[in-house]
């Protein structure tokens, strides 16, 4: 029983992710063609988004790989002979959690620590490879923006490690407008990840601006034009990017919401897992498939229902010491009637 359900499971689980990936694949290929993602990253953001996502694969997987391990069994009357030899749903249920638990500490690793890992190293690497591409534009012969226009770089030649030639910059501020020229130029970036370019060998003009008075000329021997704030000081970490160890300290309800869902995936794969015994029984003349359908709509509907749930937190509805517990025990509540109708308590109760 083991055996059919970890093969099941592993099958299921590689077409879901081949899925995952085909579609995260199309959309960088879409916006790398628009320009949005350096195309340079495309892999490395595909990986990172998957590992992001394998959390939330994993219980629909196990749930689907389960109903198609025990349906094969129930086909091939293996289940009933396994019943006729006393195997009961507390044998199965032993089975079926040998493969659960171990599961649902893996769901818990990847949704607690993973998960927020990858996202935030994937938006990292991102910021990074777009303050790369802006000065991998600039090619010879071409005027190129940085900082929302505040700086227009025009650069006559560029060496084969990086450094330019020829340089024309002009720069806009609340003082006034710049013109620079120097002979060369050079990348640097500080400690703080800000990104600079810095002239060598030219001359600025300061043109009469609110703040002037008049025209002035300065020669220098170096000059930093700062292009792009740190990446620490621009962007701020997403919702689902904070550590699981900040999010336990905090009371905000949004971050808690976050937390509870990050919590609910293990739970899920438990739950569903509890389902699918009695959900899987098959009748003498239903196909192995004959309750996909009846799972596939159980495993939408409680993964909604907890998205549901996760806004009612953010949006304070339902009080946070309730969490997302309620929709965990509402289909628990399912479970056990699919299982109390399958063994006969039901019946048992009626005969009397």
């Amino acid at each position: 029983m083991v055996r059919e359900i970890a093969l099941a499971w592993l099958a299921v689980t590689a077409v879901l992710v081949v899925v995952l990936l085909t579609n995260r694949l199309v959309d960088f290929l879409t916006r790398a063609a628009t320009g949005e993602v350096p195309s340079g990253v495309v892999f490395t953001l595909l990986g990172l988004k998957a590992l992001g996502g394998i959390g939330k694969v994993l219980p629909a997987s196990f749930f689907l790989g389960i109903m198609l391990g025990l349906g094969r069994l129930y086909r091939d009357a293996e289940m009933t002979a396994m019943t006729a030899c006393g195997v009961g749903p507390r044998q199965l249920y032993l089975a079926l959690y040998a493969v659960a638990l171990p599961l649902a500490v893996v769901v818990a690793v990847l949704s607690l620590y993973i998960m927020p890992w990858a996202e935030r190293t994937a938006e990292q690497t991102l910021v990074e490879a777009r303050q790369q591409a802006q000065f991998q534009g600039l090619s010879p012969g071409r005027f190129v923006r940085f900082g929302d226009g505040r700086a227009v770089v025009y650069v006559g030649a560029v060496a084969d490690d990086g450094t330019m030639e020829s340089v024309f910059a002009r720069l806009r501020s609340p003082e006034g407008s710049r013109l620079v020229a120097a002979a060369g130029a050079r990348r640097s970036v500080n400690d703080d990840g800000a990104e600079y370019l810095v002239l060598e060998n030219g001359e600025r003009y300061d043109l009469p601006g609110s703040a002037a008075t008049g025209w002035r000329i300065l020669s220098f021997a170096d000059h930093g034009i700062r292009l792009e704030q740190g990446r620490e000081v621009e962007r701020r970490l997403k919702r689902d990017e904070i550590p699981t160890s900040e999010l336990w300290g905090r009371a905000d309800p949004k971050d808690r919401a976050e937390l509870e869902w990050r919590l609910a995936m293990p739970e899920v794969t438990l739950v569903l897992a509890f389902i699918a015994l009695p959900l899987s029984a098959l009748g003498s003349r239903q196909g192995r498939y004959g309750k996909l359908l009846a799972a596939v709509l159980i495993c939408v509907v409680y993964l909604n229902l907890l998205k549901v749930g996760q806004e009612w937190l953010e949006d304070a509805v339902v009080p946070a010491s309730l969490g997302l517990w309620w929709v965990h025990a509402v289909f628990l509540l399912v479970g056990a009637a699919l299982l109390a109708r399958q063994y006969g308590v039901l019946r048992w109760r009626r005969r009397r």
